[in-house]
């Protein structure tokens, strides 16, 4: 089957070599000469993004964590209302769309955390917009007289805020993005 399309398979003790005769093999010509082109798994292998990335601001960490805690908890609450929620006003069907969109809220915060970390800068935008709709969510405790929980919606998001707009985190977003240093803050 393969030798009409011009493949031929070598079979070697412990490894397979696949020689393209007339063709390109991985970005390069092929020599058709049986060199073997199986992968060396223990050379030395390029750095990985995340976990030898450039030197992350405090703020980069914070701003993370933050975000990352957020999700979690999104989630946490959603899995523990659905455990031992009550009957509720909703329609099953209402009830899962309401399931689905805490999940999809709580994954994205998770989602735009790692974003931010790994230094896209276009993970800031919807991560503030996350965030002035969780302030504006606090306000609504603070009126129905629970200033505690009011407060713990209210901090985190308001530092999120601050942390998204400051320099050391502005300079680590606008690093990869190709602007002039200068610029990034005009």
């Amino acid at each position: 089957m393969w030798a009409a399309s011009g493949v031929t398979g070598v079979r070697r003790p412990g490894a397979t070599t696949v020689v393209w005769s007339d063709g390109w093999l991985n970005g390069a010509m092929a020599t058709g000469s049986g060199e073997d082109l199986t992968p060396d798994f223990n050379r030395p292998q390029q750095p990985r993004r995340f976990t030898q990335a450039r030197p992350r601001p405090v703020a980069v960490w914070v701003l993370f964590l933050i975000l990352f805690v957020q999700g979690v908890a999104v989630l946490w609450t959603t899995v523990g209302s659905v455990v031992a929620g009550e009957a509720e006003v909703l329609d099953a069907v209402g009830q899962i769309m309401l399931i689905g969109l805490y999940v999809a809220v709580g994954i994205l915060l998770i989602v735009l955390g790692f974003r931010l970390f790994l230094g896209h800068p276009g993970a800031r935008t919807p991560t503030v917009l996350a965030q002035f709709m969780i302030v504006v969510l606090s306000f609504s405790f603070f009126a129905g007289g629970a200033p505690l929980v009011g407060m713990l919606f209210l901090v985190p998001a308001a530092t999120a805020l601050l942390l998204a707009f400051i320099r050391p985190t502005q300079k680590w977003l606008d690093q990869d993005s190709g602007l002039p240093e200068d610029s990034a803050g005009a």
